[in-house]
Order: structure tokens, then sequence, then C-alpha cells
């Protein structure tokens, strides 16, 4: 009798517990700890759970400083911690692991960024996740790469593609030394389909996949998406094309997850986009591209790196200024990104992103007085008497007239630029994405 009685309590027990709610699936991303400084144009990797952001720019000056972030059981980050820095400071670089090594190669310093570097270092990643002494290898590049792509195939880094006073569809790669140096760079016969300059690269398994970049004639974007195989050896096979992406970009991230390859913001023309692309990895390349859960904010030069299950957007830059921040997401089984959250917490969610921004719209920070005009169909092109000097720029098309006086955005500038559309050279233009006349 005592037990059947125990068994009723225990069962109303069970009928009056409240019922645990299961997560709900947020579109969205969760604000990470942030870095010690800005950082545009930095190399960013994730090794054995630490995320590694190298050199860039932090709005104003190249940097050689070097910072680490741990992840942590849930997924999140560990503050950033500075560690050794290398011995030149670059931006626009990439960065490539190899057992306990990392190497950076090529980028840009000095006055917007027209030193071009050749130079390659390595360091040494630590047992408690801190680096060694950066050393200057040997060998150099063959040819300066500013915005190159480095990626580790067998004991080889290939460099990939750049800018070396004019944009390079190029490849060169170094061997893997038994001591962790780098052998001396060869040129590749072989050669990308395009030209690829502030493009971004992705690797998922034993394919490599090479996505967007600036288009050498119009000044857009381009949507051409590129891939290859890395065989066992090291070799990489010849390129061929993927399906393109929906929206051209350039200054945009890489990163894959399970099968699935990601193009994460960059630039559009002259507009920063927070528009984030998917596709299905196959042996024959990728799928087509679909529209997933936006970046937090419209970014360009940021980078993106995956960790496990987790995704991170580190840095970056837009038209308001240059970011130390950091967001973290995760992926459900269709590879959308987001993360698992209470009903609450989606339903504060869904009221922030329906709310009218209050956010007042950023002063322009730079001004000049119109010397010439040329409209296209797509861009206005303006030579202006600035601060610094006379400089051309190209924007969204506006009714300007010789004499006017203009304001911008600080933009994006490109050396040794050739329109196509007219027909013109260009030793330096810088891309903006908001005019304003002045009265």
């Amino acid at each position: 009798m005592a037990g059947f009685i125990l068994r009723c309590l225990l069962f109303s027990a069970w009928l009056a517990a409240p019922a645990i709610a299961a997560p709900v699936w947020i579109p969205g991303w969760l604000p990470d700890a942030p870095l010690t400084t800005p950082r545009v144009g930095a190399a960013v990797i994730a090794v054995r759970g630490v995320i590694y952001a190298i050199g860039g720019i932090d709005g104003s000056d190249f940097l050689s400083s070097t910072e680490y972030s741990r992840i942590q059981a849930d997924q999140s980050l560990a503050p950033w911690r500075v560690t050794s820095p290398l011995n030149e400071p670059r931006g626009f670089f990439a960065a490539a692991n190899f057992g306990n090594y990392l190497y950076v190669a090529g980028g840009g310093n000095g006055p917007g960024g027209h030193n071009l570097l050749r130079s390659v270092e390595r360091v040494r990643v630590l047992a408690d996740g801190s680096l060694g002494a950066w050393e200057t290898e040997q060998h150099t590049l063959n040819l300066p790469r500013r915005c190159s792509k480095l990626v580790v195939g067998g004991r080889y880094v290939y460099a990939f593609g750049g800018f070396g006073g004019t944009l390079l569809d190029s490849i060169e790669r170094a061997e893997i030394l038994a001591d962790g140096h780098l052998g001396p760079w060869r040129m590749r016969e072989d050669r990308l389909t395009v030209p690829r300059y502030v493009s971004a690269i992705a690797t998922a398994g034993d394919q490599v996949f090479i996505v967007g970049g600036h288009d050498e004639h119009g000044g857009a974007g381009i949507a051409g998406v590129e891939y290859a195989t890395i065989a066992a050896g090291g070799d990489i096979s010849t390129w061929r094309a993927a399906p393109p992406l929906l929206t051209g970009r350039y200054g945009l991230s890489a990163t894959a997850w399970r099968g699935h390859v990601y193009a994460l913001g960059g630039l559009a023309g002259a507009t920063y986009v927070d528009a984030i692309e998917q596709a299905l990895t196959s042996d024959a390349g990728a799928s087509a591209w679909r529209v997933t859960t936006p970046l937090p904010m419209p970014l360009a030069n940021l980078a993106a790196v995956v960790s496990g299950d987790a995704i991170y957007v580190i840095g970056g830059t837009n038209r308001d200024g240059y970011y130390n921040r950091v967001y973290r997401a995760s992926f459900d089984a269709q590879g959308d990104i987001g993360y698992y959250g209470s009903a609450a917490d989606a339903r504060q969610f869904e009221e922030r992103r329906q709310a009218p921004s209050t956010q007042a719209r950023s002063a322009l920070p730079y001004h000049g007085r119109v010397l010439e005009v040329v409209q296209t169909g797509a861009y206005t092109y303006l030579r202006i008497a600035g601060d610094d000097g006379e400089l051309w720029l190209a924007g969204p098309q506006i009714d300007l007239a010789v004499g006017d006086r203009v304001q911008f955005s600080r933009g994006v500038e490109m050396v040794n630029f050739y329109s196509r559309t007219l027909q013109r050279d260009f030793s330096a233009i810088r891309f903006v994405e908001r005019f304003e006349k002045l009265p």
C-alpha cells in the first residue's frame, strides 16, 4: 500500500512539474569579446581552439601587433591577449597554418598601403596559445602581393592572386621544409581563371574556393567563383568555374562548415553590404548560392573563421568607422547561421530587428571642391581639390557641377585602376559610398 501511495505522489509531482521549453532558433549574431584594437585587413586564423588576429590597419596606421583568444566550452571567446608582434607592419594579407607554425606573406603598408610587400614571416604556436618570436623567412615571394590568399596543400604553401602593381591571376608556392622554414617560392604555370584582388578564399575538405573580388575594368565587385582540388601530395588541380554569387562583391570574407561554403559582407560597387550567401559543396564544385542570415551590420575587409560548430566575424570597416567588434553564431541543420535561445530571447531579437533605427547618420569626414564631373550609367566620377591635393572619386550618381563643394565618405582606394567604361587609366581613385553636396 505504501508503495502504491509513493508512486501516486511521484506521478502527481511529475504532472505538476513545469515543462522544459525547447530552445528556439534565432537567425542572428551574439556579440563576443572585442579585440584590443580595431583591425581591418588583418590575417585571422583559428588553430586548435585558439583564434589569432595578426596585423591589419586600425584606421590610421598599419599594425605589427598580434593578439589571440581561446575558444571556451560554450563557444564564447576569452578576453583577447596581446602576443608577439610581426617584424614588419602589414595589412591586407593572409595567414596559413602547418603543424606548430603560422606563416604570413605579402600585404602592404605605408601611405595608402602603396608599399607592396614580398616578405614572408613565420612563428611557432606555443602550448599556452601564445606565439614565439616572429622570424623573417629567407625566401620572399617572387611578386609583391597585396590581398593575396594563402592555402596549405600537403607540404606546400600556395599564394594566389592579389595586387603587385597590376591585378594578378598568377600562383606561386613554397615547400615546407623539415625544420618548418619555407624553401624558395616557385611560380606555377597554371593560373586562376581571372585576376583575383580583394577576393576571399575558403577550403572545404580537399576543395579550395576563391570567391568574388574587384573587377579590374569596371570598378565593381565580381560575382565569379572558382574552385580546385588539393591532391594528397599537395598539388592543386586546374581551376574551374563554380556558380556565381548572387551579388558581385569585393573586400569580402569566406569560410566553410560541413559541406557548406559562405561568402560574407564586402562592397558591391561603393556600397557596404551585410549580405551572406551560402552554397553546398560537391564533386562538381558548388550548388547555386542562396541568401542566409545577414551580418549584424554592413562590413568590408572583415575576417570570418569557423572553429567546430561556431562561426566568428572579427573586425572590419564600413562608412562609419573601423571596428574591434567580434560576433559569434552557430549553424542549424540546413547550414543557416544563427543561435539557439529561449522564447524570450527570440522575442527580444525580433523586437530589436523590427524597431526603427534611431542611430543618427554619421557625418561625412572628407570634403573638397569639384574640378571635373564625368557621369556614367553606374557611377559619378569626380575630380576634386581636397585637403591633400587633387584626387579622383567614384560613387553613386549625383547631380554636381564644376565649382560645387561636396563631402564624402572614406571609401576604398584603388591604384593603377583602368575604367573599361571610360577607357581611362587612373593612377589612384577612391570608390565611396556617399556623396553630399554642400551648400
